[in-house]
């Protein structure tokens, strides 16, 4: 059995894995935001966010209940849409 600190060192690169990810994705929501600007569309386009919410809730989740996952992709969503912004 791992002990604290083993499984400590493992959640860090978890989340230096999450923060690349999360960098890679408002790399493309940049490019997006450009494209949207470029014709001007709406940035807020919730029916897209609620597809991704449906793609994502009905994958098979292990640790993560719907709530938990509709309240961490409110927020990348809430960013996202800031960052088109700019």
């Amino acid at each position: 059995m791992l002990d604290l600190k083993e499984l400590r060192d493992k959640i860090d690169i978890v989340d230096d894995k999450i923060l690349e990810l999360l960098n890679e994705r408002m790399a493309y929501v940049k490019i997006i935001g450009e494209i949207k600007k470029n014709h001007n569309k709406e940035i807020y386009y919730p029916k897209r966010e609620k597809e991704i919410l449906d793609r994502l809730k009905n994958k098979n989740l292990k640790n993560l209940d719907h709530d938990a996952i509709e309240l961490i992709y409110n927020k990348i969503f809430a960013v996202s849409r800031d960052l088109e912004n700019n």
